[in-house]
């Protein structure tokens, strides 16, 4: 049971090898920093040139084929996409950061706040995987803590939430951390950023069977421009704050009710970085209605903070125990 341990806590040996210190850009592979206490490796300070994410390696991807816009995305496209699931059924979308943590939209909560109540399936293509995939099943997760970002108040803005896996996710080809880096200021006005989901695929059209996921290419939208949009006589929003808007003007790919939660993500040098979470948007898929999403490079501190202190409390866990103790407006469409 010891070694059992001891290899778990390990469980990102050999992982080095994926690829380059995403934390550089356009330079030669630099040494990864040190492992935390769960294997995910700490990111130092950002220097001049590096890029401040929250683990390494992450935003790495062996899968490179794909469809373009709508789709059904392919086993593995997505390797951080998780399925957040309330009592076995999905109801959010979710990303993997590390080891031991995920995250999501902090109103996906609003039924139950109660960890017992919900896991995370990562891996998998469908969201109903048979009662006879057993890898399925394996690769879910339930979930130990739900920590909401305190300022939120039942909507956007600050609709994010963390995650805290009650076992270690063991990385494999299907199985992913995404990066997130602490300013997305370098990803305004991008035309070739992705959001994926098992929500609706339209406004009232629910995803079929075989329910698999949907990818779909959309634009970063500033914000200037995005309250221009949305300051029409019939409705008037003020997008700010760690609010992101993307999708297009004529609103033929958008995100819907069920994605919310998943990750928005933008890909550089081919790493992949997640900009945003699905938050809320007026219906599905309108003209000069685009997507909201949360800013996650707003909340970079507070999920860095997080984390850092639960590894400092796995840390100074002692030895001897552990051998013992072996969702809005109707507008709106949050899940």
């Amino acid at each position: 049971l010891l070694l059992w341990l001891l290899w778990s806590r390990a469980g990102l040996a050999g992982l080095g090898q994926l690829g380059p210190d995403v934390g550089t850009q356009g330079s030669t592979p630099s040494q990864l920093p040190p492992k935390g206490p769960d294997g995910d490796l700490v990111t130092p300070t950002a220097g001049s040139g590096t890029w401040n994410v929250l683990t390494t390696p992450c935003g790495l991807r062996n899968i490179e084929a794909r469809v373009v816009g709508g789709q059904d995305a392919g086993r593995g496209f997505w390797p951080w996409q998780g399925s957040l699931r309330w009592q076995r059924n999905h109801r959010c979308g979710a990303s993997l950061l590390s080891h031991r943590w995920a995250l999501t939209a902090a109103h996906c909560f609003q039924q139950s706040r109660d960890p017992s109540d919900w896991s995370v399936q990562f891996g998998e293509r469908t969201a109903q995987p048979s009662f006879l995939n057993l890898r399925a099943y394996y690769n879910r997760y339930r979930v130990e803590k739900i920590v909401l970002n305190p300022k939120f108040q039942g909507y956007s803005p600050f609709d994010i939430a963390l995650l805290k896996l009650s076992s270690s996710v063991t990385y494999r080809k299907y199985i992913q951390p995404v990066c997130v880096v602490d300013s997305t200021e370098r990803f305004q006005n991008r035309t070739d950023c992705w959001v994926t989901g098992w929500g609706k695929i339209q406004e009232r059209k629910t995803l079929e069977p075989p329910y698999n996921l949907q990818e779909t290419q959309i634009s970063i939208i500033n914000n200037t421009m995005c309250n221009h949009l949305y300051r029409r006589p019939d409705f008037r929003s003020f997008i700010w704050g760690d609010m992101v808007c993307a999708g297009t003007e004529d609103g033929s790919k958008d995100a819907c009710n069920g994605d919310s939660g998943g990750p928005l993500v933008c890909e550089v040098s081919s790493v992949w970085y997640q900009v945003g979470v699905v938050s809320w948007g007026v219906g599905c898929g309108r003209p000069n209605r685009p997507g909201i999403y949360t800013n996650v490079s707003e909340h970079f501190r507070w999920m860095q903070e997080l984390m850092d202190h639960s590894l400092a409390r796995t840390d100074t866990s002692s030895p001897l125990l552990l051998l013992v103790l072996l969702r809005a407006p109707p507008l709106l469409w949050p899940a």
